[in-house]
């Protein structure tokens, strides 16, 4: 099968390469166990002690890409991933095989996380945790890009933010898949949202965020962020910073939340700053948010529960999936030199099936 693999470090676009691989089958997957960087040998440091029985192998119609694609080819992904790998971390397509729990969804659509070495960016992938039957109404590309930013977006936003109604929460990197998602569900909340967007096309983006409720829009590079939070809120600042950007100015940017205020953090986009330890001046919690870090039982819990709520908000058009370029298998070096270059809105999803 056709499968975008990298072999090395470098540039998405430098480092991908078209292979002709075997699809994953189940033997595959006995042989391996699961870990923070994935499917790996059972001798690997932090591997599982068993089998995971907690996945389906699907022919994959659609994928959506997103900053761990890049990332990772880098090396800066926050957990180090084993190589060759495909990349990719979601798709969409039909079940055709699965482990005992899914059995049922043999020959189903489905959407899922589908983690490495068998990511999303192949004609076959395996699914793992967030696997999701699609409802008949949705299409591919919608359902490509739903996902991970749904499900991030409330662990961030709804369960470790503990964003309420009436509160002024900004988001930054609005305009990106989990941007997208945090100002949709601050929105659906009721707060107050200020969406950070930057760049050479900052109007485009914030008409994409205002269209998704957002209340306000900042440009970072316009002036200083902070200063703006402060304006928009008469001197007090911001209740919450929902930030899947970091970098070296995480720091600074505390100076526009108020005294007690929350900084959610999210994402690595700017990279993974050493922390401040004045925070605590002023009263702030920092508060960390990774879907993977907990035990499996919990991790189904979460994901019904989030399902369940991203489903009632789609249903009350609350909530919508956020593709916004449909790509071809070969053009992906490219788009993610795009996404790396914050030139991108929204998903972008590409077509895998020949």
């Amino acid at each position: 099968m056709r499968a975008l693999r990298v072999h090395d470090f470098g540039e998405p676009d430098e480092v991908l390469v078209l292979d002709e691989i075997e699809p994953p089958t189940p033997a595959m997957l006995r042989a391996l166990r699961m870990s923070m960087a994935g499917w790996v040998t059972p001798d690997t440091a932090g591997a599982a002690s068993a089998p995971s029985d907690d996945w389906v192998i699907v022919q994959v119609s659609m994928a959506a890409l997103a900053l761990p694609d890049v990332t990772m080819a880098r090396g800066t992904y926050p957990v180090p991933v084993p190589r060759p790998y495909t990349s990719g971390q979601e798709g969409v397509g039909v079940v055709l095989e699965a482990g005992p729990p899914h059995q049922h969804l043999v020959g189903k659509r489905i959407a899922s996380c589908m983690i490495q070495p068998f990511g999303s960016l192949a004609e076959v992938a395996v699914g793992v945790g967030m696997i999701v039957e699609i409802a008949p109404d949705m299409s591919d590309t919608d359902a490509a890009a739903l996902m991970i930013p749904a499900h991030t977006g409330y662990h961030t936003v709804v369960r470790r933010g503990a964003v309420t109604a009436g509160e002024t929460v900004a988001v930054r990197g609005a305009a990106g898949g989990l941007g997208a998602a945090c100002v949709q569900l601050g929105h659906a909340v009721g707060a107050r949202v200020i969406a950070v967007v930057g760049g050479t096309d900052a109007v485009d983006k914030a008409a994409f965020c205002r269209s998704l409720g957002a209340d306000d829009v900042v440009d970072h590079t316009a002036g200083d962020v902070a200063t703006e939070f402060r304006r928009l809120t008469d001197g007090r600042g911001v209740d919450v910073i929902v930030d899947p950007v970091q970098g070296d100015d995480a720091t600074a940017i505390r100076a526009g939340l108020r005294v007690g205020g929350r900084h959610v953090l999210c994402g690595h986009a700017g990279g993974l700053p050493l922390i401040d330890p004045h925070f605590y001046l002023h009263n702030h919690t920092l508060v960390g948010v990774n879907l993977a870090g907990y035990g499996p039982v919990e991790m189904r819990r979460m994901h019904t529960e989030t399902q369940a709520a991203i489903d009632e908000l789609i249903a009350e058009g609350r909530y919508r999936s956020t593709p916004t370029r449909v790509i071809e298998f070969d053009e992906v070096p490219s788009a993610l030199a795009d996404l790396a270059a914050r030139r991108t809105m929204g998903r972008i999803v590409v077509q895998c099936a020949q």
